[in-house]
């Protein structure tokens, strides 16, 4: 619990400079650890195993009952964001995630840990005119923050092929924007603060469904969020230009909404090859902001992911032969509509496990390549390299001693 207490801010950390997380909470990150990374992001339908798998709360049943595992990542991203008459080229690196997970009975398991819910990191300039008159000032916003989760699963086994998950998280984290006034002999030079410190509960539930049908292992995955209102704390505090305040407002505030989620998957294990195909709808289209009522769209999440060890794993191979090979793909239609026009993305990753001591522990490597948006019209487009680095550590500590 220290150790979470006191690295809880790296997950703070901006991670994304991108000019859409201007947008509701910011730009929501798709979860998931080590393992599902590697698979494009796919795996509501897989149990947790040799690792957790925090796609489907549902898939902690799933661990070995005498087991211990920590799961921890990081991640560092390299992007260039363009659109007609700029670009914006750069690289950053954060702590992406931590968790543990364990049975407490045979049929009864959870999980806890920190993962980013949201990131905000942009600045944007824009020409305003004074109303009524043709005198312009210059406004630049610059964002930076964002949302992380500290969750609680727990799931039950149920008849050996049904399981049952619910997730309770706590939402925290500021949201910050500041806007800088320049450039007017009418409007004073300025700059207007305005913070977010969100402090809420938020709920999600898990089902997992697994059948045979001859040498082949079938599972079914479902995932579920009702929509929920985020309780935070609005200030908005006016400064002069030499930063002494002017006037400060402070109140409770529910405005921060996350949409109706529902997910599902199914994945299909054969002998040492192992696919899952995800599919995500988030309800946007029914949410609205106070300044950006008509500015969202129902969002579309496609994910498959493919896992293969193509050798048999033995002490004598070459390390090579020893590791799970990953592969995966994903499109996103998101939530962001302008001009009747929604904003889509599309990744390819491969990465690979590498087995660590006694081959019940993993190291998980993974680069991603995508892009988001467009650099059509008035549009930006962001080009990135992912790099993921995760960890996926057993420990068996649930033996009893047995004494002669």
């Amino acid at each position: 619990m220290l150790f979470l207490i006191s690295v809880s801010p790296l997950l703070n950390a901006q991670n994304t400079v991108s000019p859409y997380s201007i947008f509701g909470p910011g730009e929501i990150q798709n979860g998931g650890f080590g393992s599902n990374l590697g698979m494009g992001g796919a795996g509501i339908a897989l149990e947790s195993n040799n690792s957790l798998n925090a796609l489907n709360p549902a898939s902690f049943a799933g661990m070995d009952s005498l087991k211990l595992i920590f799961e921890f990542g990081l991640q560092g991203k390299m992007y260039n964001i363009s659109n007609s008459n700029q670009s914006l080229s750069g690289f950053e690196a954060n702590l992406a995630y931590f968790a543990l997970g364990f049975k407490y009975t045979s049929w009864m398991a959870g999980s806890f840990g920190m993962t980013p819910f949201s990131s905000v990191g942009y600045s944007i300039n824009r020409v305003n005119y004074i109303e009524g008159m043709n005198e312009q000032y210059t406004s630049n916003y610059v964002g930076s923050g964002g949302i992380t989760r500290f969750y609680f699963a727990n799931a039950i086994k149920l008849l050996r092929k049904l399981s049952i998950g619910i997730n309770t998280s706590y939402l925290f984290g500021p949201l910050v924007q500041e806007e800088y006034i320049t450039g007017s002999s009418i409007v004073p030079e300025m700059m207007i603060e305005r913070k977010d410190y969100l402090r809420s509960f938020y709920f999600d539930f898990g089902l997992q469904y697994q059948f045979n049908i001859a040498r082949t292992e079938y599972s079914l995955g479902l995932t579920y969020a009702p929509e929920q209102s985020l309780n935070s704390k609005h200030i908005v505090t006016a400064y002069d230009s030499d930063y002494s305040i002017i006037q400060g407002e402070e109140y409770n505030s529910d405005h921060l909404v996350i949409p109706q989620i529902i997910g599902t998957g199914i994945g299909i294990t054969r002998e040492r090859a192992k696919l899952a195909i995800d599919y995500t709808f988030q309800q946007w289209s029914e949410v609205e902001y106070p300044i950006q009522a008509d500015q969202f769209a129902n969002s579309h999440r496609f994910a498959v992911g493919l896992e293969l060890t193509p050798w048999e794993h033995r002490a004598i191979n070459p390390g090579y032969k020893n590791w799970t090979y990953r592969i995966g793909y994903n499109h996103e239609s998101s939530y962001l509509k302008f001009d009747n026009k929604t904003l889509s993305s599309n990744e390819f990753t491969i990465g690979a496990g590498i087995p660590l001591y006694g081959a019940i522990s993993n190291m998980d490597l993974s680069i991603s390549g995508g892009t988001f948006g467009s650099t059509s019209g008035h549009f930006t487009k962001e080009r990135y390299l992912m790099f993921n680095l995760g960890f996926s550590l057993n420990e068996m500590a649930f033996i009893k001693r047995v004494i002669d």
